[in-house]
């Protein structure tokens, strides 16, 4: 059967910027995915960022990076159906003062994410107009499905092994910091915040996920609402309980300090990049992750019980529906 790389090898696209008058400036591109994406056997996933009314006067290259990083959500939502994301379609809306050598950058640092992830770029339309204030990036994952047949579940998830792959609000931390790193500037030393941004790299990529998709029975990405919504979502999906130990869920120290710093709840915060993994082979596909050099650690349980429970030291309490994300809580606040 033909590739999704073959049947897209010798098509063209192009990088199309237009601005606010509606002028189009075009360049090459690599390759267009539309008789791809729309046949049968293919899974998409789409993931927007919304722009928020914010006056800003900051060069738009230097606080939208990071936005690029839908890239690997919209994957890792088709990771988390066991399907490895081969190509990629990215639509941004930028504001005005955008200049055509911004977009060029912008599109150059989106092309180096996306071979770090061996996806294939379909299509980037860039355009800019007077509405938005921020950036606006929608990201759209096409991937192959092996098979298309319904596979039954063979046994009860009840008394595999809960493990957290990943870290608790990075991907929410990363995006205030590429927002407000002046700001933060005024409270943390400028050491501290390299070494924020350098926890990019501790992003879980789609390859490093599907490589232990044969000893898990469940995925799940971290998305809004961060880790609490992702296991309510998680025990919902597989309508059973569980048992977990709270203080065993990994944040990094530059994720505390920076949501102490805006009074925010890290475990309340989107974490694309990060996964939930139900596995009854835990030791194997730790160790699997491990070579991978990703971290991966044990939360607990799944029970065959209604309740999900949340332990921490002596203290034990019961999970409860997912509350709005504190990302969006602080843009609305910093609005």
């Amino acid at each position: 059967m033909e590739s999704f790389r073959e049947k897209t090898a010798e098509k063209k696209a192009v990088y199309r910027w237009k601005n606010g008058m509606g002028t189009e400036m075009c360049r090459t591109g690599t390759a267009d995915p539309e008789d791809g994406a729309k046949s049968e056997d293919r899974t998409r996933s789409e993931d927007r960022t919304k722009s928020e009314d914010r006056n800003r006067t900051d060069d738009c290259v230097e606080y939208s990076i990071c936005r690029w990083e839908k890239c690997i959500k919209a994957a890792g939502e088709l990771a988390s159906q066991k399907v490895m994301a081969e190509g990629v379609s990215i639509h941004a809306i930028l504001p005005e003062q955008m200049q055509e050598e911004d977009v060029k950058h912008l599109t150059d640092t989106a092309g180096e994410l996306c071979k770090k992830m061996n996806l294939e770029i379909c299509q980037i339309q860039v355009e800019t107009s007077s509405f938005v204030t921020q950036m606006v990036v929608t990201a759209t994952a096409v991937g192959e499905k092996k098979s298309t047949a319904i596979r039954e579940q063979e046994m009860t998830v009840a008394g595999q092994e809960l493990l957290l792959c990943g870290y608790a609000g990075l991907e929410g931390t990363l995006r205030i910091l590429d927002e407000s790193e002046e700001e933060l500037g005024t409270r943390f030393v400028p050491a501290f915040l390299e070494k924020a941004k350098l926890l990019r790299e501790k992003l879980v990529l789609p390859d490093q996920i599907l490589s232990v998709k044969e000893q898990v029975s469940d995925i799940r990405q971290i998305g809004s609402g961060g880790i609490l919504a992702a296991l309510w979502e998680l025990g919902e999906e597989l309508q059973t309980g569980f048992d977990i130990d709270f203080s065993k869920i990994a944040l990094k120290q530059e994720t505390v300090e920076i949501c102490e710093f805006y009074q925010l709840n890290p475990y309340l915060m989107t974490s694309a990049g990060s996964f939930l993994l139900v596995t009854g082979q835990s030791e194997e596909v730790i160790a699997c992750l491990a070579e991978q050099g990703v971290s991966a650690v044990r939360l607990g349980c799944m029970k065959d019980q209604n309740a999900r429970v949340i332990k921490n030291g002596e203290e034990t309490r019961y999970l409860d529906r997912p509350a709005a994300d504190e990302l969006a809580r602080w843009w609305k606040e910093h609005a």
